[in-house]
């Protein structure tokens, strides 16, 4: 396996998410200081649409990232690849066409009508690009697809600064920019791409008969994906659909702020996977325990930045107080759902198990499901919910461990129990005692965690250094 190059590819998806990550903090920082709660709730409700979007591929980028996985430029057939793509732009045009219909039917007011309406425009977009994007990635050509994200990133950002600059403060401008730059980054992936589409095409049953193939092969890891992503979706859709547009926007300014790091981490997951594909059982093996070994240890170490961080938000944002108290229950979600993106999704794919890993989601996501229910209709408490779809994600993460683990026959466990004892004493702690006198005890409890693992960590680094 060439560590060199999984380095920098890594690197570069580094700089490229640090880019999205700047746009976030933007969007999530700046933005609700200029719009209103419910317009900032219109804004959030368009990026929470557009999560889900991949939907309506049915499968087929995720079939062709794992059908052509650890393949080189020349070795795929591109005439048949292109014949796929002009297929799923061909119904992802019916499906934009029929939430078009949905948005013109009168059903909803203006404002959801708008958002509806640009959803089915960067449905158009936003799938066409990926289908380059999972296929240069598929091929280790990570560093195309991340440049295709720095493209959308800065598109968006210029206006976006303008916008900021002059205080616009109609959500729909925030929209449309948004939207313009998804265009950027697909002109930039059909051009890095035109190889492909210049091959031809093969004839329409053949190619139908590929969409197909492909679709079987993505389907399980297109649902275990999305049931991923519900796992805190169905939380968001009940606040929503319960609470108003006003309580959604408060909800997602603390999911939006606990995303950064997990997107961060989902991108080092989409880079290893056709590196590890090529490698052999054994260093297969090797790089699953320095992974897990090292973000055991140094992830729950991310507890410390909470007290200072909802200091900072607090004074800039007032108005959203109610969303940092929140803050404090999704903290665990930037260790779990992290971890179960690089060591998790990762090695199921490699093992081909995706099977396995959309049963593994789809069972977190009915327990998610239940909290919500029982939290919305029983007790009526925001906090329940999302309580509930942290407990979920953390014993999807237990579980996930122990089967790789018996599927490599590693013997040496993990220290996911040290995270967990930790993590409960963040929560407990940040809920019960002041918050400054909250941060001075996990200091305390981050620091004898650490030392407890310090041989782990040497481990960690040995393994990168060799």
């Amino acid at each position: 396996m060439n560590y060199r190059s999984i380095l920098s590819n890594f690197s570069v998806a580094l700089g490229a998410q640090g880019l999205s990550t700047l746009v976030g903090l933007l969007t999530s920082l700046i933005v609700p200081k200029l719009l209103g709660i419910d317009e900032f709730g219109y804004w959030q409700l368009f990026i929470f649409y557009t999560t889900y979007l991949a939907l309506f591929t049915l499968g087929l980028n995720d079939g062709v990232y794992l059908t052509e996985g650890g393949k080189r430029r020349s070795e795929t057939c591109k005439k048949q690849l292109a014949s796929q793509f002009w297929v799923e732009c061909s119904y992802q045009c019916v499906f934009a066409a029929l939430i078009v219909a949905v948005a013109l039917s009168g059903a909803f007011g203006e404002d959801r009508s708008f958002v509806l309406l640009m959803t089915a425009l960067y449905l158009l977009l936003n799938n066409a690009s990926n289908f380059f994007g999972y296929l240069f990635q598929a091929m280790n050509e990570s560093k195309l697809y991340s440049v295709s994200t720095m493209i959308n990133c800065t598109a968006f950002l210029a206006p976006l600064l303008v916008m900021l600059a002059v205080g616009d403060s109609d959500f729909r401008h925030y929209i449309f920019f948004y939207t313009i730059a998804r265009f950027a980054s697909l002109g930039f992936s059909v051009w890095k791409g035109r190889d492909f589409l210049q091959a031809g095409v093969v004839d329409v049953q053949t190619a139908l008969s590929l969409c197909w193939s492909s679709m079987k092969a993505g389907s399980k890891l297109l649902l275990s994906t999305t049931a991923g992503t519900l796992i805190l979706g169905v939380a968001r859709f009940m606040v929503d659909a319960n609470w108003g547009i006003e309580e959604f926007s408060i909800v997602s300014l603390a999911v939006s702020i606990t995303s950064f790091v997990m997107t961060l981490v989902s991108q080092a997951s989409m880079v290893l996977f056709p590196a590890l594909r090529q490698a052999d059982r054994d260093e297969a093996v090797g790089f699953y325990v320095a992974a897990r070994n090292g973000l055991d240890v140094l992830l729950p170490l991310t507890y410390i930045l909470y007290a200072p961080l909802v200091t900072v938000l607090t004074w800039w944002l007032p108005q959203y107080e109610a969303s940092f108290a929140l803050f404090a229950l999704l903290m665990p979600l930037c260790v779990f759902n992290s971890k179960m993106g690089v060591v998790g999704n990762t090695f199921l794919w490699v093992l081909r198990k995706e099977g396995k890993l959309l049963a593994i989601n789809v069972v977190t996501l009915c327990v998610s499901a239940l909290f919500s229910v029982v939290g919305t209709f029983c007790f009526h408490s925001i906090e329940i919910i999302f309580g509930g779809a942290v407990a979920a994600v953390i014993g999807r993460c237990v579980y996930t461990e122990r089967f790789i683990e018996n599927e490599f026959g590693v013997c040496e466990r993990g220290s996911i129990g040290g995270a967990i004892a930790v993590t409960i004493c963040f929560v407990i702690a940040s809920i019960v005692l002041p918050l400054w006198m909250a941060w001075a005890l996990m200091v305390a409890v981050c620091s004898v965690y650490g030392l407890l693992n310090l041989r782990r960590l040497k481990h960690v680094l040995g393994f990168l250094r060799s």
